[in-house]
């Protein structure tokens, strides 16, 4: 089993937003490698408890034995399920409301690396799903999805202004060769906007690459149901940090966050990585930090 190591980003800050103390119930509603648990229970000791939910079975079942290797056992629960089913998990947990969650939107080292299609030189399947379980793949929407709907999905969910030129190489693309692994597919994305990205230090790939995760994860749905789940998990005085990374995640915390009522915003802009935060960790760039009390 693969260990997980990745550097949260905003991780002081959230656990600022939070205001982590002992005696209060924590939900870490995207466990990934565990960074955000495992300083909910260091700031919570000695008597706080976490509730760790994540789609991503490995990875609850690495963080699992990570955390117990520091923490008593008797603090913390896992949940291989999705955050969508907060209000599920928190009853199983024997809990009726809880103080404090995070949500950290982007991905985890590991899912970069760790050869299911989310990284761009992958040789790999083009698979991108988080819970394996599900049937959905990347592969099939590249593959078979017409070029069209491709087009609408890679400008969506990634807001990537090429999207139509980007769907119309991979349909010629795919009718001599079907696309198998993610290399492929950023070298024929590549070829696309080439010139269109020529002087930007994005890969050309990037927006593309998420646009086929957020719609084969459902990641959208599965935001919007635990916004609207919100009121009725959390005490009053409750707070929840989210952590999010692409525009259109972004623009749906924003509006909630704004026309919600019952809840006060902890800040009047999100709150954004620092300097030496960029410097040590690049894929922080494009985060942004929202949180929200329960009035």
């Amino acid at each position: 089993m693969a260990e997980f190591r990745h550097t949260p980003v905003l991780l002081n800050e959230a656990m600022g937003m939070l205001k982590v103390m002992p005696g209060r119930i924590y939900v870490d509603g995207t466990v990934g490698g565990g960074g955000f648990s495992k300083e909910i229970l260091r700031r919570s000791a000695p008597s706080g408890f976490l509730i760790g939910i994540d789609r991503d079975e490995d990875a609850v079942k690495n963080v699992q034995i990570e955390l117990e290797k520091e923490f008593d056992k008797e603090r913390f629960r896992l949940f291989y399920s999705n955050f969508s089913k907060i209000d599920s998990i928190i009853k199983e947990s024997g809990f009726k409301d809880i103080d404090g969650i995070v949500l950290d939107l982007g991905m985890s080292s590991i899912q970069l690396e760790g050869g299911r299609g989310f990284g761009f030189r992958e040789e790999g399947e083009l698979d991108m799903r988080m819970d394996k379980e599900e049937r959905l793949t990347a592969y099939e929407v590249v593959n078979n999805y017409p070029e069209k709907t491709l087009a609408d999905i890679i400008w969506k969910y990634g807001d990537e202004r090429h999207a139509r030129k980007i769907a119309k190489k991979i349909a010629e693309s795919r009718k001599n060769k079907r696309i198998e692994t993610p290399a492929e597919l950023s070298a024929i994305i590549k070829k696309a906007v080439f010139k269109g990205y020529g002087k930007l230090r994005i890969d050309p790939s990037t927006k593309t690459f998420m646009a086929l995760r957020i719609f084969v994860n459902k990641e959208y749905d599965s935001l919007m149901e635990f916004l609207g789940k919100l009121e009725n998990v959390l005490n009053t005085g409750g707070i929840v940090a989210i952590i999010s990374f692409h525009s259109g995640e972004d623009r749906i915390v924003k509006n909630f966050f704004k026309n919600k009522l019952g809840f006060k915003s902890l800040s009047k802009k999100p709150v954004l990585p620092s300097i030496e935060e960029l410097r040590s960790n690049p894929r922080s760039r494009s985060a942004k930090l929202r949180a929200l009390c329960h009035v």
